[in-house]
């Protein structure tokens, strides 16, 4: 169950990153007038990163309150799995030659942000987790 948990609170707050950058960065560059290199400059180097940020926060904060402990370590590699696995999406859909829509970018992210959260749980499970005093209620004969 921390898996799936994991899961679903990576895949919508990266879902919700995607959404929320795309039309702030389109904004700011609509607003400040920017050349093609200096929308791109800032939507990535300055729009997306604070928001996969503040995003981060939120999935840690959806985590906290669905109690799967330990809750930090799943926080804090979550997105590091999610990026990495990203990364090589997007890699792939480039090195295809691809032309897709943009929803497909969403997916990409989405996805990657899922099993990049349900990694991370599945490898922090047995991390001082607690227990529910199963392995000692009758099964020593």
């Amino acid at each position: 169950m921390r898996v799936v948990t994991a899961a679903v609170a990576g895949a919508a707050c990266a879902a919700a990153w995607w959404m929320s950058f795309v039309p702030i960065g389109r904004a700011l560059c609509d607003a400040l007038s920017a050349n093609a290199m200096g929308c791109a400059g800032l939507v990535h180097l300055w729009v997306a990163p604070i928001s996969a940020v503040v995003w981060a926060v939120v999935a840690w904060a959806l985590l906290r309150l669905a109690r799967p402990r330990p809750v930090w370590p799943t926080a804090v590699l979550g997105p590091v799995g999610s990026f990495v696995l990203a990364l090589a999406g997007g890699l792939t859909i480039v090195g295809m030659r691809a032309r897709p829509p943009e929803i497909v970018g969403v997916l990409v992210v989405t996805i990657s942000a899922g099993v990049g959260y349900a990694l991370a749980a599945a490898v922090n499970g047995g991390y001082g987790g607690w227990r529910d005093g199963a392995e000692h209620r009758g099964q020593d004969g």
